[in-house]
């Protein structure tokens, strides 16, 4: 009887639940806020605006010292579910890329997947860079650089959800050639920010030539870097892609099972890029897109299959991700970028129109596919993935120091948090106009 007693005080004494290390209420607090963040997703559904929006409010909503101190979030967790979230989105980016329903606008998609992501984001820093001086003097160059890189990503996601938000068709044409863009302008900022990542970070002190001999030595670094990254992750995802068929021929008995075999192909992909030279990234999207474009013996199930079957994965690490951002900003920094940001959030769909303008033919793609294109090119749950690994990458980049690396990381994740919140509700208002104007278009040549 004594000893049950002491068992009864030592249970209720410990912060941890009994036989585990997962603090007391933790699985009905995950539920909870899971339950909560699907519920503000239909509820913005049903007024036609992105779910991402709403979800991202949601966390900014939960107390994030609550979570801190119960010991539900610490460094490690946001790593690992940043991490992991991560490479599951960029896998369903390669399973939604269907390259037979591309064709004759592959040129296009990887001009804009490429160029055209490169000329936003150089349009949105320069801006940055100008702005910076008047709303941020203590923001230094190199990380506004790398803060603005991380807007050039999307996800499939994002794309889907905001499908859902508008409620009205959009052409067949306009689709494939958005799912093919953000897979390719996905990898290309991945690897553009591990890039500029890398070049940026601090270097020796010494005189003016042998500074520029260091950054002329790690220019050529990280483009080696960079390549490993690109054949490891390539060797990797096509390894697997290639098997993968096979596998799922000899195992798969019924759809429900390709689930299981989808996350476990994802997760060696990303393993073995890892292995092979820091690929994984890169590895996920290859093994995606061999997936989805294979050729499979049994007819159990169509191609598109694996892209369904990974869509509820894909949701729950898209909100896994908007709710971790939501939970590490602080209001008190939103307040003090509310400016910077707000500008940001007005240049970025600007930026992302002018470069529509110089890369997509206008005997091709008229001035409502245009907005429609523009509208559907901004960011939500990969870009903020990305200002998570920058808040990481911060005491090592040039201009920073130790003592403000962590308020400077509050501020940016502050600042990508207003554009990226601001930027998913303009989306809608965008989209609508260029469709309104197709409408519009299509009944006076109708006429004619």
């Amino acid at each position: 009887m004594v000893h049950y007693k002491f068992l009864l005080a030592t249970t209720a004494s410990s912060p941890h639940l009994q036989g585990t290390l997962l603090p007391r209420g933790f699985f009905l607090g995950l539920g909870a806020i899971y339950m909560l963040a699907l519920a503000v997703d239909r509820l913005a559904a049903n007024l036609r605006l992105p779910g991402a929006a709403a979800i991202l409010l949601l966390g900014l909503v939960i107390p994030s010292d609550w979570l801190t101190q119960s010991q539900w979030l610490d460094a490690v967790h946001v790593e690992t579910l940043h991490r992991v979230s991560l490479a599951l989105l960029i896998f369903y980016a390669g399973l939604k890329t269907d390259l037979r329903r591309i064709r004759g606008q592959a040129s296009t998609g990887l001009a804009l997947g490429c160029g055209g992501v490169a000329l936003t984001v150089a349009i949105t820093a320069l801006t940055l860079l100008m702005l910076t001086p008047l709303l941020a003097p203590g923001l230094p160059p190199a990380v506004a650089v790398l803060a603005m890189t991380c807007l050039g990503a999307t996800d499939s996601g994002a794309i889907d959800d905001l499908f859902v938000a508008l409620a009205h068709p959009i052409r067949a044409r306009l689709t494939h050639l958005l799912q093919f863009e953000v897979a390719v302008s996905t990898i290309v900022t991945l690897l553009g920010f591990g890039f500029l990542a890398g070049l940026l970070k601090d270097q020796s002190h010494g005189d003016h030539h042998a500074v520029q001999g260091l950054l002329a030595i790690g220019a050529m670094d990280q483009f080696g870097a960079v390549g490993l990254h690109v054949v490891a992750g390539l060797l990797a995802g096509l390894l697997v892609g290639a098997l993968a068929p096979r596998f799922i021929d000899a195992i798969v008995r019924s759809e429900p099972m390709l689930l299981l075999v989808a996350v476990a192909l994802a997760f060696v992909s990303y393993g073995l890029g890892q292995i092979l030279g820091g690929g994984g990234l890169v590895a996920v999207f290859v093994a995606g897109v061999m997936l989805s474009n294979g050729r499979y013996r049994i007819n159990r199930f169509e191609q598109q299959a694996l892209g369904r079957v990974m869509h509820p994965f894909n949701t729950a690490a898209e909100i896994t991700v908007l709710l971790l951002l939501g939970f590490l900003v602080r209001p008190e920094a939103i307040v003090s970028v509310l400016p910077l940001g707000f500008l940001l959030a007005i240049v970025v769909p600007i930026a992302r129109l002018l470069t529509l303008t110089v890369l997509l033919p206008s005997k091709v793609f008229s001035w409502p596919d245009r907005f429609v294109v523009a509208g559907f090119g901004l960011r939500a749950a990969v870009p903020l993935a990305m200002a998570l690994s920058l808040t990481e990458e911060l005491p090592h980049i040039s201009g920073v120091t130790a003592t403000i690396a962590n308020q400077l990381g509050e501020q940016i994740l502050a600042m990508l948090y207003i554009v990226v919140l601001l930027d998913l509700l303009l989306q809608p208002l965008l989209i609508r106009m260029g469709l309104r104007s197709g409408l519009k278009l299509d009944a006076t040549s109708s006429q004619l």
